[in-house]
């Protein structure tokens, strides 16, 4: 076999320019080497290539999660071959490989040791290089290998460690067109897909049910007998009523509890929540005599009995399960076997910006790998591995192609045509199977990135002779998407033949976190724009991340209209942050003295309005979508104005024709299949699954899978408008009474209750791990909570915005009618940053986010939780403000403390007393309770008498001689004061 060391070369260039890069990662597992912090925990380093983006290095760590051996020493006894030698492990000292470089050193040895046993090398340099070449590849991100390989491939070679048993992967549930069972099949896959749909709710919700018995109990701080009662543990008999209430049975509740007791943890509740139904990927084979009975309208029979149906019918009810269900994936025409390893061929990556595409390095890669399969593969499989192409969308953008056009689908057929002749002279060179050679394209349509490829194919190939009668599998060239892993891996624009979806990518490094994608960027230089209309082209698709020189509304704008730099700078902030200008322009961003002096809002406008303070201020749809489209973008080139109409042309979004007629181009080359995946819009009907399955017949693809997305349902669930009353607007139904009495049940929406406008309420100020945190509260006219206010200083503006709108929201429900109850058990013990110590309250002294502190706080001083306090409420100051008088006890304080007079506009007078809410009866001289009807009240060192009462009959106005609240309504008097018996109408 020769061996050219280009990949090395070329990777060696790229390698040596870009240099590697150290990625820092926290990692759960115990064993993993690097510094560790209590915070953090541990800390892995992953080592690679400069470039990688950090979900690629997270990735690689997870793949890499088995310890090595640190020491190995050559295997005795075992053939080597130069360098590449089988090791064993040489002491107990193990670590996990963190470097890149070795797991690709680890899999290419292996393979290349593999090869040579079988004779495939001359000589042992050869042998080496080969081995250098395959670990090229993979290094510079040319190929990749599937999860499998990466975390155990080579490792008996390397270290002398097991290969685990290969998991058998579960074969599709096979469905044929021309079988009589066809149509009951597609009736239990579409009632397969929604009774898992169904029973997957419903173990979700057993879960959580029985999982927040637990948690009730975990959280509970009192008496360990008291917190396995429901009648002592509120929490613990809220979660019990709600378990109940979604149907569990009773047995499951009590087994629950039962095992909460035992200390046991939430695996152990696995045995009392059902089974998801397992369901398998269907596969429809549809032979090419049907499609032609569908566009003839004939009658398509059956195999086994002769049953006859119209062929359209069962085309329809095929379209209706796929269109409901997105499933089965339909075959049109036979594919080969894909069995053993997978490796994708990253098609980007080959793409030189000075040369174009470099078919020679691509034909040597395949070649490899290809050799390196064949000759590892056991002789008894059905095949060697699958090579699969990958991200055509993404190398035709960078080219400047339009994704349909024809000669896009001509350089892809190309490029498919080059790597199927390759396999075939791997096939002449190991004896292998090899794929048929489909009709060469029409290489005058290449474009100059193409060149190479269209030479390399101009030479005419050699006469197909394979080297012995196909004793050995050959590898399957396949053109398919990638799993997961594999995706986050090769940080591609696009995968498998399709599009790329959008020429603009996330980056929290840019401002707006926007930017263009590689392949676009590249594609625009390949068109001859330049580095400025690049520029601007990306602007109008990613935006500017700001508002200045926006067309509507913009900073100059605002500040023309009075409002002030730190207010601006608040604005830019969120803009940067990705708020969209219809939300980031509110009361909080701008603030409300910036908005009442400046721009001259009243309070009520500020109210009404201050999420979004846009039209208040007078900027008008148009305004706004300009400014959204100036800070944030259009999402696309496509309406670029300073991009010529063939530029713009090559990032419109192709149509799924494009797509499928993209994908025949491609299987037409090669032996597999070309994965073709069809993601349609919600509103789409049944007819267009229908024509799509039609075209897809005429094609004779390989693979297509058609779903829906976005489906309408849950577009117009949340655009119902159940405060206005759409339904409302219909004309009520006329109604006839004959000799009969017609009662109707009227669901009428909720109704918002109105909070008084001058609210009393409470400000508690605290700190949260070192944060600053305020929290207002407005009540209604009862006392219950209303409305909160949260505020954050020197914090984000998004942030501080988001906290703000949380806010509001929780008021808004609030005042619907949501029990505070509900937010409460949602919110508290939720942990995120910042968290920790709290100082300032004398009921929380620890939190574990700011809403575990805020929900807590409301909890206390509003629902008597005395479960969420640190400190008990006997031991609490009773001054700590929404705490309230404790019960049975008097406040020994100033109780002017505890009430405004602004509020109550300076009618509070100043001799104001506080009565307990149960007041203890005066102990009688015998030692038995006192029923003479006398309370014993004590007041600054002394005692009074007064006659007893409930103090729930006192009317809550002050007595005008003396000032207590002890004022009755009296029947006889009218009114009358228990303190000093004053009387008066």
């Amino acid at each position: 076999m020769q061996v050219f060391g280009r990949l090395a070369d070329f990777i060696a260039e790229t390698v040596s320019a870009s240099g590697l890069e150290t990625h820092l990662l926290a990692s759960s597992d115990d064993d993993a080497d690097g510094p560790t912090d209590a915070a953090s925990g541990t800390v892995q380093q992953i080592t690679t290539p400069a470039g990688w983006s950090g979900t690629a290095a997270q990735t690689l760590a997870d793949l890499l999660d088995t310890p090595r051996p640190l020491q190995t020493s050559p295997r005795k006894g075992a053939k080597t071959f130069g360098a590449l030698c089988p090791a064993s492990a040489s002491g107990d000292e193990r670590a996990l490989e963190t470097v890149f470089a070795t797991a690709a050193q680890r899999l290419s040895g292996a393979m290349a040791w593999s090869a040579a046993r079988q004779g495939g090398f001359a000589n042992d340099t050869d042998a080496e290089l080969f081995a250098a070449e395959l670990a090229a590849s993979l290094t510079g991100r040319l190929v990749i290998a599937d999860a499998t390989l990466i975390r155990e491939g080579g490792v008996d070679w390397a270290y002398g460690d097991p290969v685990p048993g290969a998991a058998t992967p579960t074969p599709p549930l096979t469905i044929r067109v021309n079988s009589r069972q066809a149509p009951g099949q597609l009736r239990r896959v579409a009632e397969t897909a929604l009774r898992a749909s169904v029973l997957d709710v419903g173990a979700r919700v057993t879960r959580d049910r029985l999982e927040a018995i637990g948690e009730a109990v975990r959280r509970c701080s009192g008496d360990i007998e008291e917190c396995f009662d429901p009648r002592r543990n509120a929490a613990l008999a809220r979660a019990m009523r709600r378990a109940l209430k979604d149907g569990l049975p009773e047995e499951a509740v009590e087994r629950a509890l039962a095992l909460a007791r035992q200390g046991t943890d939430d695996e152990a509740l696995s045995a009392l929540i059902p089974d998801a139904v397992e369901t398998r990927p269907a596969v429809l084979h549809v032979p090419a005599a049907f499609t032609a009975a569908v566009s003839g309208d004939q009658t398509w029979t059956f195999e086994q009995d002769g049953g006859e149906v119209r062929a359209r019918d069962l085309r329809t009810g095929i379209a209706r399960t796929v269109w409901s269900f997105g499933t089965p994936s339909l075959a049109f025409h036979a594919s080969p076997d894909e069995t053993g390893p997978s490796l994708w061929i990253n098609l980007p990556a080959f793409l030189d910006r000075k040369h174009g595409f470099q078919a020679e390095l691509f034909s040597d890669a395949l070649r490899y790998w290809a050799i390196a399969l064949t000759l590892s593969a056991p002789k008894g499989a059905s095949s060697a591995g699958s090579l699969a192409l990958t991200g055509l969308g993404a190398l035709l953008m960078s080219t400047g192609l339009a994704y349909g056009s024809d000669a896009a689908r001509a350089a892809s057929a190309a490029i498919a045509h080059l790597a199927t002749r390759t396999l075939r002279d791997v096939a002449m060179e190991t004896g292998a199977a090899a794929p048929g050679l489909g009709e060469l394209p029409d290489l005058d349509l290449l474009p100059a990135a193409f060149s190479l490829v269209a030479a390399e194919l101009r030479t005419s190939p050699a006469p197909f002779l394979p080297k012995a009668a196909l004793a050995r599998p050959g590898p399957t060239l396949t053109c398919r998407e990638p799993d997961a892993t594999v995706a986050a891996l090769i940080d591609a624009d696009s995968f498998a033949a399709k599009p790329v979806a959008s020429a603009i990518t996330s980056d929290a490094d840019m401002a707006g976190g926007r930017r263009l994608r590689d392949c676009a960027r590249a594609g625009l230089l390949a068109l001859g724009c330049s580095v400025t209309e690049v520029e601007r082209a990306e602007d109008h698709a990613a935006g500017h991340g700001s508002l200045r020189g926006a067309p509507g509304i913009s900073l100059e704008d605002l500040m023309a209209r009075g409002v002030p730099a730190e207010a601006l700078e608040r604005l830019e902030d969120s803009i940067a942050e990705g708020a969209s200008v219809r939300h980031a322009l509110n009361r909080w961003t701008l603030g409300d003295r910036t908005c009442r002096d400046a721009l001259c809002l009243t309070s009520d406008v500020i109210e009404r309005d201050g999420n979004s303070l846009c039209h208040a201020i007078g900027y008008d749809e148009a305004d706004i979508r300009a400014a959204d489209a100036h800070a944030h973008g259009t999402g696309d080139l496509a309406g670029a104005a300073n991009l010529s109409a063939n530029t713009r042309q090559v990032f419109n979004t192709p149509s799924h024709q494009d797509q499928m007629l993209m994908a025949a181009s491609i299987e037409a080359q090669i032996g597999g299949c070309c994965q073709t995946a069809i993601a349609l819009d919600g509103d789409a009907t049944i007819d267009d699954v229908a024509a799509l399955i039609d075209l897809g017949g005429e094609l004779g693809l390989r693979a297509l899978s058609i779903r829906r997305t976005a489906s309408g349902l849950f577009d117009l669930l949340p655009a119902i408008d159940f405060d206005k009353g759409d339904y409302a607007a219909e004309a009520p139904p006329t109604e006839r009474v004959v000799e009969r009495t017609i009662e109707r049940v009227v669901e009428m929406p909720a109704a918002r209750r109105k909070l008084p406008d001058r609210r009393k309420g409470y400000i508690q100020k605290a700190t949260v791990g070192g944060h600053k945190v305020y929290l207002h509260t407005g009540e209604f006219d009862d006392g219950e909570l209303g409305e909160i206010f949260i505020d954050m200083h020197k914090e984000g503006a998004a942030f501080r915005s988001l906290m703000n709108n949380f806010a509001i929201a929780i008021s808004i429900g609030l005042q619907y009618g949501v029990p505070l109850e509900e937010f409460v058990d949602a919110f508290v013990y939720t942990r995120f940053e910042p968290a920790g110590a709290v100082q300032g309250n004398d009921s929380i002294q620890h939190a574990t986010s700011i809403l575990d502190y805020l929900f807590r706080e409301l909890g206390v001083s509003y629902l008597g939780r005395d479960d969420l306090a640190e400190i008990p409420a006997d031991k609490a100051d009773p001054g700590d403000l929404g705490r309230g008088v404790q019960e049975e006890k008097l406040a020994q304080e100033d109780a002017a403390k505890f009430i405004s007079r602004g509020f109550s506009r300076g009618q509070v007078p100043d001799n104001i007393l506080m009565f307990a809410n149960a007041p203890k009866r005066a102990a009688s001289g015998d030692g038995k309770d006192n029923q003479s009807g006398h309370y014993e009240i004590e007041d600054q060192g002394h005692a009074t008498r007064s006659t007893s009462r409930d103090i729930s009959v006192y009317s809550g106005a002050p007595c005008p001689e003396c000032g207590h609240f002890t004022v009755v309504m009296d029947d006889e008097t009218g009114q009358k004061c228990d303190a000093c018996n004053w009387t008066g109408s």
